[in-house]
């Protein structure tokens, strides 16, 4: 399904082109006859500026199609990607929606080499990693990790931006890296990973 933007797009294309030939129409028609190289000038120029905003509609659709490829629901590929395994059958909506979660936006994630845009949403007992693109709505987050809070280091590390915690699943050593432009939102969300859960 296109996204108003593309719709927008498509639609002026279609305007240009229909405005194009009717002018064409309107002032190849003289007195004297029709002149066809007259009505050429308008139909060429009506074409070319619906062509090409039918040409970025389609761009857009193509950049939103990209952006929204990613299917939690799809069987993915042992390896790096299986951390982007769904782990649990409930809805993004139910995920999110818990009262007594913190969320953290507009944040640059990393979970071992894989970087992208999302937002860390906390439990008393866990951190959950949404990846968001900027064109998406918050509903259309995909949950990529839910990592327990007990299994982060309580240390963690800098690099350049990031800030680089370690976790464990199962018998092995993972990296939680994270970047944020608003400086303010580092200590607040390096206290809710440090802050382990409550026996």
């Amino acid at each position: 399904m296109r996204n108003n933007i593309s719709t927008c797009l498509m639609g002026i294309g279609i305007l240009l082109l229909v405005i194009g030939f009717i002018e064409g129409l309107i002032f190849g028609n003289a007195p004297d006859g029709f002149h066809m190289t007259i009505a050429l000038y308008w139909w060429l120029s009506g074409v070319t500026a619906g062509f090409i905003f039918i040409g970025l509609s389609e761009i857009v659709n193509l950049l939103q199609k990209l952006v929204t490829k990613f299917d939690a629901d799809q069987p993915i590929q042992p390896g790096i990607l299986s951390l982007f395994q769904p782990t649990s059958s409930r809805s993004v909506q139910e995920k999110i929606a818990e009262v007594s979660d913190t969320k953290i936006k507009d944040l640059t994630i990393l979970i071992d080499d894989v970087r992208f845009r999302g937002f860390f949403v906390f439990t008393d007992t866990e951190v959950k990693v949404m990846k968001k693109s900027l064109f998406q709505a918050e509903s259309e987050a995909v949950l990529i990790k839910e990592i327990s809070k007990n299994s982060l280091s309580a240390d963690f590390e800098r690099d350049a931006d990031y800030v680089i915690f370690q976790f464990t699943e199962g018998s092995s050593l993972h990296k939680l890296a994270f970047k944020t432009f608003n400086i303010y939102d580092y200590e607040r969300i390096i206290n809710l990973l440090k802050q382990k859960e409550s026996r």
